[in-house]
Parts: C-alpha cells; sequence; structure tokens
C-alpha cells in the first residue's frame, strides 16, 4: 500500500470479491447505489433489513429477491456491509456480533463509530473503509455512465493480511478505481468529513448564503434581487471553479468582480475565521464535538430541531421555494 499513488483500474490485478458474498446492511442513498453497483459487476450482493424496512420493496424491484434478515446476513457473508446511519450503528452492532466470524472483512463508508471507539470490534476480522467522494446518487449515476466517484481507502485493522486488497477490489466494483482510490485512514477521513461538513458544507456556505441575503434585504433591496445574487448565481460560480480552479474562476469573470472578490474576500474571512476554524478542528479531534452531539440525540434532538424550525421559517427560505418553484415551471 503506497500512501502517495492513486490507484486506478489497472492496480487491481486480482479481485478478491470473486466467489465472496457482499452482504450489505442497508438500503438507503448509499447501500443502494454500492449494491446495484457491485451486482452490476458480478458480485454475489444479498441485502440485509429489517423486518418493518421500508425499503424492502424498492430492493426487491431493484432485483434483491433474497432479502435477508441482519442476524442471517452477517452468518452468511464474507464481507459485511455497514450502510446505515452512525448513529444506528452501535445498537445494531451489539446487536449482530455474537454472530460475527473469524476472517470476515467488516467495511464502512464513514469511519465515524470506528474511530471513536463507538462499537467494539472482535480481533479476528478485517475492519476497512471504502468511502466516496458523493452522494449515492452520483455513485450510481456516474458507474452508469462508465465513470466513477474517487474513494477514500482506509484499513484499520488486517487480521488476514489482505485487508487493503480486498477493500481496493470493493473500490473497483463499484467503480471508484475508473476515477482513483486514494489511501487515507479511519481518523484522517472521519475528522476531515466533520470539519468540511461544518466549515463548508452545511455549515460555512448555506449561512454565508442566508446572512448575504439577510443584509442586503435588512438595507431595503428587493428579496427577489437578493435571492438572484446571493442564492441562485451561486452554482454558476462553484461550476466555474470545480473543474478547472480558482485561477479559471477569476479569469472568466470581469476585472470588477475579481478584485472585489480577492480583496474584500480576505477582509470577510479574516484570520478571526481562521482561528474559529482551527477552534472547530480541535473540537472535533479532542472527541468534545461527538459528545456535544451525543448529548443532542440523548436529549431528544431538541435544539437540531429548533435550528431547522429557524431555517423554514427563514425569509430565504420562503424565496427559496417561491422562486424555485417559478423557475422550475420554465
Amino acid at each position: 500500500m503506497n500512501k502517495n499513488k492513486i490507484y486506478t483500474d489497472k492496480d487491481v490485478s486480482f479481485d478478491l470479491l470473486h466467489n465472496k458474498i457482499v452482504g450489505v446492511i442497508g438500503y438507503g442513498n448509499q447501500g443502494r447505489a454500492q449494491a446495484l453497483n457491485l451486482k452490476d459487476s458480478g458480485v454475489n450482493v444479498v441485502i440485509g433489513l429489517r423486518k418493518e424496512s421500508s425499503t424492502r420493496v424498492k430492493a426487491e424491484k431493484d432485483g434483491f429477491s433474497n432479502i435477508l434478515s441482519i442476524h442471517q446476513l452477517v452468518k452468511k457473508s464474507d464481507i459485511v456491509c455497514f450502510m446505515i446511519p452512525d448513529e444506528e450503528i452501535p445498537e445494531l452492532f451489539r446487536d449482530i456480533e455474537k454472530y460475527i466470524n473469524p476472517k470476515q472483512a467488516l467495511l464502512f463508508s464513514h469511519g465515524y463509530c470506528v474511530h471513536f471507539k463507538k462499537i467494539n470490534i472482535p480481533e479476528f476480522v478485517d475492519v476497512i473503509m471504502v468511502a466516496p467522494s458523493g452522494a449515492g446518487k452520483m455513485v450510481r449515476q456516474q458507474y452508469i455512465n462508465n465513470k466513477g466517484v474517487p474513494n477514500l481507502i482506509a484499513v484499520h485493522q488486517d487480521y488476514t493480511k489482505a485487508a487493503f486488497k480486498i477493500a481496493l477490489s470493493y473500490s473497483k466494483n463499484i467503480g471508484g478505481t475508473k476515477v482513483g482510490a486514494f489511501i487515507s485512514t479511519f481518523e484522517e477521513e472521519t475528522v476531515s468529513d466533520i470539519f468540511g461538513e461544518q466549515a463548508i458544507l452545511t455549515g460555512g456556505i448555506p449561512f454565508l448564503i442566508k446572512n448575504s441575503f439577510d443584509v442586503l434585504v435588512e438595507e431595503g433591496y428587493s428579496p427577489i434581487v437578493a435571492w438572484f445574487v446571493c442564492y441562485y448565481e451561486v452554482k454558476s460560480i462553484i461550476d466555474l471553479f470545480h473543474e478547472h480552479g480558482f485561477e479559471f474562476l477569476n479569469n472568466s469573470i470581469s476585472n470588477l468582480a475579481e478584485y472585489g472578490g480577492l480583496t474584500k474576500g480576505e477582509f470577510l474571512i479574516d484570520d478571526q475565521v481562521k482561528l474559529k476554524m482551527k477552534e472547530m478542528l480541535k473540537e472535533i479531534k479532542n472527541g468534545n464535538f461527538v459528545s456535544e452531539w451525543e448529548n443532542e440525540k440523548n436529549t431528544g434532538n431538541l435544539s437540531l430541531s429548533d435550528k431547522r424550525d429557524k431555517i423554514k421559517k427563514s425569509k430565504i427560505e420562503e424565496m427559496n421555494q417561491k422562486m424555485l418553484k417559478i423557475l422550475l415551471k420554465k
């Protein structure tokens, strides 16, 4: 395993998933996408669901006729894939750990429960991660298009001495090595993923958009105009730099926009913001955020519900619903 190497299809000389049973627990966005990609790659896939699962009908329609109980899946599978939300894994794991067999591989697409020791993993199994850098819908669509979504792969426990090759084979069968599998660790993937969500993806960007919109409206500008410049145009800007970088973006906009963005961007996202980001990262690494989240769950998600309600009632969300309904008719 070379940490600096980008692994592609040509690096998977022998498919270790051949003649193995891969059990996928859960059939949500990632579970469905990965299971279908595996099946279409010729892998023997079984699905494990609770009897009352609402996704059972969808799995059957997708061609998975042999849907097992989760206990049965663990007993039968060579590779057990946990494709359910992180908060559900610890309770499930306590329920199934007595059925785990020696030399099985336990596969995760996010390192949270392993890195933060939310589950007690036996020593006689491989523990691996294959984490697509994209939502399940993208993982599936790119596979259908004979493309792929990059994967982060990691080995936490290598009991059989074949854990990395199993992870690499799995990545190939879901389409990851078509574009590239990158070596990481459970710690690195977990911490960076949570930080990226908070600082940029689900924290930084939405709150920057909302506050920019609020400033314009509070100063008397039209909510429609504010919505277009602070919300609607974001996608076109991201599209400009997503595939070609920031220099391409700057070469694609006016000098006025470039100068204003570079100077006021530095003013807005200053050293104080960077210090706050470092504090956020520290809170994730030392486990304080995990404790905060555990307390939130244990108290019935009261704070989360309140914040959801505020977003739902915000002026920009009101405009989102109004404007997108109008534009989608066109």
